[in-house]
């Protein structure tokens, strides 16, 4: 039944996603990066984005509308400038290309951008800060995506859930925000289906434009915080599907449609950093803000104030540990069972 749990630990998931890409055709080093990303996600508890994506990928690669033999090359733009074109090619392997280009170009000369073009679905962007952090780098990284979500005041979708995330390191500990900018990401209206269980009211409307808590019935997304959250996700637009040259809105390819066509999305990927200004001294000062922020009085109903990500950081501790709870049937694709 879609709702049956089951407890299993990362390292036994892990070569499960690799056969299931690799049965596909591609390469064994890209679907070790596919599986790292997709496990970082369920391991934080962010399953939308984990191992359930794996099918649709490999129904992908199948149909012809992911290209498995990509040069992803980044191309200088400035000294600390690259593009990467990523020609239909694993999102994931061009993410992370991306974000290792503009480590090193921070590294060198203190910031470090890439943009990637012309690329598929690359997962979590939590993922990509997070290797930034393990620099001691912070980041900004964003990403365009298919048209699901309404602008405010329209009915009808027109960009996508245009997600960012953003982390900065301290001395023990770093946050690290990652966020669609529609109230949800559509990962978890397709999480709730799989589980058959109701959504919250506000975070998707029917084909109608009525709000729905039937995920089934959920058609298009709603903007996080109205207007002002409208003008952030068209902000991502600009920052991902106008500034580094591919499309936008209504002309990125679908997630789960056209599967036979390469889906355009594009990515902007920054890294500075952070003892550009007044060196190793902004590490303890960061973490100065962390702990007092934490030392906060919690409200009623809170036991404390936690940091952005901390949950899921958190979450990732106790997976590591304990395992990863996800829905039987997506161990039994995995598997070959199904």
């Amino acid at each position: 039944m879609a709702d049956d749990m089951v407890t299993v630990q990362a390292s036994e998931i892990r070569p499960l996603v690799v056969e299931r890409l690799t049965e596909v055709g591609m390469p064994e080093k890209d679907a070790e990066t596919v599986a790292d990303v997709l496990l970082f996600a369920d391991l934080r508890g962010t399953h939308s984005h984990g191992v359930l994506r794996v099918e649709h990928y490999a129904n992908r690669v199948r149909k012809g509308g992911m290209n498995l033999k990509p040069d992803l090359t980044p191309r200088n733009v400035k000294s600390v400038v690259a593009a990467i074109d990523a020609d239909g090619g694993v999102g994931h392997v061009a993410a992370r290309r991306a974000t290792e280009q503009a480590i090193e170009m921070a590294q060198e000369h203190g910031i470090g951008l890439v943009g990637v073009k012309n690329s598929s679905h690359c997962g979590a962007l939590a993922y990509y800060v997070n290797m930034a952090l393990e620099k001691k780098m912070m980041s900004i990284v964003s990403a365009n995506t298919d048209a699901v979500v309404v602008p405010f005041g329209g009915k009808g979708p027109f960009f996508g859930t245009n997600p960012f995330a953003f982390g900065f390191p301290g001395t023990s500990q770093s946050m690290l925000l990652d966020m669609a900018t529609s109230e949800v990401a559509f990962g978890k209206i397709f999480y709730a289906r799989e589980k058959d269980m109701k959504i919250p009211e506000g975070w998707a409307v029917t084909k109608e434009g009525e709000f729905t808590t039937d995920p089934h019935a959920a058609f298009s997304l709603f903007p996080f915080g109205g207007h002002k959250g409208y003008g952030i996700n068209m902000m991502v637009e600009a920052l991902t599907g106008l500034l580094i040259g591919g499309v936008f809105g209504p002309q990125v390819r679908p997630m789960y449609a056209q599967l036979e066509s390469y889906r355009n999305l594009s990515s902007f990927h920054l890294v500075i950093d952070p003892t550009l200004f007044y060196g190793d001294d902004v590490y303890t000062t960061a973490q100065s803000m962390f702990d007092e922020l934490r030392a906060q009085a919690p409200a009623p109903g809170y036991d404390d104030v936690k940091l952005p990500g901390q949950i899921e950081a958190d979450t990732m501790r106790r997976s590591l540990k304990e395992g990863i709870t996800i829905p039987a049937s997506i161990i039994e694709y995995l598997k070959g069972e199904k």
